[in-house]
């Protein structure tokens, strides 16, 4: 299987190198930009209402092993002379969460998931931290470490199963509105009563490290490990944001996922929950409703990956330093 990968990846790089090639013919770029076009592939995970309870902020409430895969193109453009490098990145991410395994009692029993399959589009600045260069053989090598900036504008679309020990699965069933493993949209469902954008904006902030390497006069290729975090405006991005719904303003279906505590998936240590802490209470103020999620928080995620890209346009491998004058050194200038 590895290496059926392995010519899809050579095999999708050299279309977007050689697309991007004759986008570049086509544009005629005024001269003194370089120009450079790749394919990435990362993981990425989520920080939110479904998690871990760490004790080291965000990342240890991540639940690192619902990390999920996803890939993404990339264009990058910078001036020559200049330090500051432009990028253009669509990539499709994925995310997701389950209060089945999280390490904290209450929400466990919410026993509430998700998955979300999004697509970004980020266009972002990177300044050189620390920039060197070096020689292995023929190759010319440069390597370089930025931070990274930017806005990106998100596509997201929650979804979930009905859990199979849900009070209404059977007749979720026999009505024809839920087949066994089907996912549903959420936003379409309302769960909580309320609508929410499927686009939303997003600013990833980060750090990466790329390895340049150039034979004799050829183009440079560039190998990049990246790191993003995106803060977002949204606490949508897993369907969970505030509190129970009035299930009279949705239909059955939405009903069932946004309530799925059950007795069936309590911890075997843990006594039968009291379900109605887990629903809408008719009579109570909505001020006094049961809490869903919290309100406080908005949701976030984050990218590791790496990027593979050719240069398009003749490149510079020399470091920033200029080399210092050796001359013979002036005792005195009188």
């Amino acid at each position: 299987m590895c290496h059926v990968y392995a010519i899809r990846f050579a095999v999708v790089l050299s279309l977007v190198v050689g697309a991007a090639r004759g986008g570049v013919a086509q544009l005629r770029l005024p001269s003194g930009w370089q120009l450079e076009a790749g394919i990435s592939s990362h993981v990425s995970g989520y920080s939110g209402d479904i998690g871990h309870r760490g004790s080291y902020g965000v990342l240890s409430d991540t639940q690192w092993h619902l990390v999920q895969a996803g890939g993404g193109l990339s264009l990058r453009a910078q001036q020559r002379g200049k330090r500051l490098g432009w990028n253009l990145d669509l990539r499709k991410i994925r995310i997701q969460g389950a209060d089945s395994a999280s390490n904290n009692a209450i929400a466990f029993v919410r026993n509430l998931h998700f998955q979300n399959a999004m697509m970004e589009i980020s266009a972002s600045a990177d300044w050189p931290i620390v920039r060197f260069g070096g020689q292995l053989g023929e190759w010319n090598l440069t390597h370089h470490f930025r931070a990274m900036a930017g806005l990106a504008l998100l596509h997201h679309a929650p979804m979930a199963q009905v859990d199979i020990h849900n009070l209404s699965y059977e007749a979720l069933n026999e009505l024809g509105l839920n087949t066994p493993g089907q996912w549903h949209d959420l936003r379409a469902l309302r769960t909580e009563g309320v609508d929410y954008a499927q686009w939303v904006m997003t600013v990833p902030i980060g750090l990466s490290y790329t390895i340049s390497a150039r034979s004799g006069s050829g183009k440079p290729w560039h190998l990049t490990l990246t790191g993003l975090w995106r803060f977002t405006q949204t606490d949508q991005l897993d369907d969970i944001g505030s509190q129970y719904s009035d299930p009279w303003k949705m239909s059955p279906l939405g009903l069932a996922l946004s309530s799925q505590s059950n007795p069936d998936d309590m911890p075997p240590c843990a006594e039968a929950p009291n379900i109605s802490t887990y629903q809408y209470q008719q009579g109570l103020a909505s001020e006094r409703q049961a809490i869903r999620g919290n309100a406080q928080t908005n949701d976030s995620y984050w990218t590791l990956g790496l990027k593979v890209a050719k240069s398009l346009t003749a490149s510079s491998t020399n470091v920033f330093h200029r080399k210092r004058f050796r001359g013979q050194k002036v005792e005195n200038k009188r």
